[in-house]
């Protein structure tokens, strides 16, 4: 998800602005979503990741006007909950899911692993090191994270699947640096820089473990999404303004096209190089769901204005949100309506799964948040 080593320069590819707009056909209606189950004594749930075979993790809240605390869970396709094990102390966070169904997160300050029957493992720190946690998982089981080292500094971590635990290659900048995810075959590793002269960086790691710095040097750069191919997306400063950016293979950096100078986001990227995200419309903070081709060329898909794209899949089938409500938008731009739970109001489609699984958010009909689910279509 990121790339800039030493002296390189990278080329900003800017898209001109008077870009075409493609407004989607008239929204269809869809079955309403599938609640997810809370654990007994909290109140809000959520989704952080799907597993390739559509397997939902995430986080079962209490919420209370003084206190809030969450347990870490996993749910069955029947939308049935089951709280996943802690190290001692009780506090868990699932991170990220595999297709085998192993899950990768944190405990009480220590990354963990946990396997596909719920026991928990802790992994190790590096030698000296203490706090660790984990954020992403391989197929094969290879997880990524950080940690502190024995000089207190943080540090990208990697550890293969029987546990073992290295530090991936330091950016020629001083600094903390972390690992935010890693591909599906392991190839690439992605992550971020707070340098010691107040930028912030993106990161690469290819399968060399060979580290690539992204971003304009001096400028704030934050990474949102990797492919398979190496290529990231995320967010950097432009002329003083927020823009979404897409760093390709080779490191060339372009601007992800919008109608105007007001901020835009970008979110994820499928293995096309097909990103989605989200631009301003106007100071008010009015905001559009927008879809960028290969080239960042854009396509606006909220034809009401307000809307977010938040994921994509190899089919190029956006989710988000769109007056209020989730939202599926096709390869074609067609909308269709996910619904809301019943008797709640304002839902949100976060994240879809490779094999068609949709997951999100929507407000139940005594108040909260609470984690839904569309299955595969």
């Amino acid at each position: 998800m990121f790339m800039q080593r030493g002296k390189r320069l990278l080329v900003m590819a800017a898209v001109a602005v008077a870009l075409p707009f493609s407004l989607p056909a008239v929204a269809t209606a869809a079955a309403g979503p599938i609640e997810l189950a809370v654990v007994p004594g909290t109140n809000e749930t959520s989704v952080t990741a799907i597993g390739d075979r559509g397997q939902l993790i995430g986080e079962s809240c209490s919420n209370a006007p003084h206190s809030h605390s969450c347990v870490a869970v996993k749910w069955d396709k029947a939308g049935r909950v089951s709280q996943l094990g802690t190290l001692p102390g009780g506090f868990a966070a699932a991170k990220a899911v595999n297709a085998s169904g192993v899950i990768a997160g944190a405990s009480n300050s220590r990354a963990v692993r946990w396997s596909q029957d719920g026991s928990i493992t802790q992994l190790p720190a590096p030698p000296g090191g203490s706090t660790t946690e984990a954020n992403g998982i391989s197929s094969t089981g290879v997880i990524v994270g950080t940690g502190s080292t024995s000089d207190s500094r943080r540090r990208g971590l990697r550890w293969d699947s029987a546990g073992n635990v290295s530090v991936l290659a330091a950016p020629p900048l001083e600094g903390n640096y972390y690992a935010s995810a890693i591909t599906r075959d392991g190839r690439f590793i992605a992550g971020q820089l707070y340098a010691a002269d107040g930028s912030i960086r993106v990161l690469r790691w290819d399968a060399t473990g060979a580290v690539t710095v992204l971003g304009p040097e001096g400028q704030l750069s934050w990474f949102a999404d990797l492919n398979a191919s190496g290529e990231i997306v995320g967010r950097t400063m432009i002329n003083d303004r927020y823009a979404a950016v897409k760093w390709t293979a080779d490191g060339t950096m372009i601007e992800l096209g919008w109608t105007n100078s007001y901020a835009t986001d970008v979110l994820a990227i499928n293995g096309f190089g097909v990103s989605v995200g989200s631009g301003y419309v106007d100071a008010a903070g009015t905001y559009a769901a927008v879809r960028w081709a290969a080239d960042g060329t854009m396509t606006r898909l909220s034809a009401d204005i307000a809307g977010s794209a938040e994921d994509i899949d190899a089919r190029d089938r956006v989710v988000g949100a769109s007056a209020g409500k989730a939202t599926l938008w096709d390869a074609n731009g067609e909308r269709t309506d996910l619904g809301t739970l019943p008797g709640g109001g304002f839902s949100r489609a976060q994240l879809i799964g490779l094999d068609g699984t949709i997951a999100g958010g929507a407000v139940a009909a005594g108040g909260g948040w609470h984690a839904v689910y569309w299955p595969a279509r």
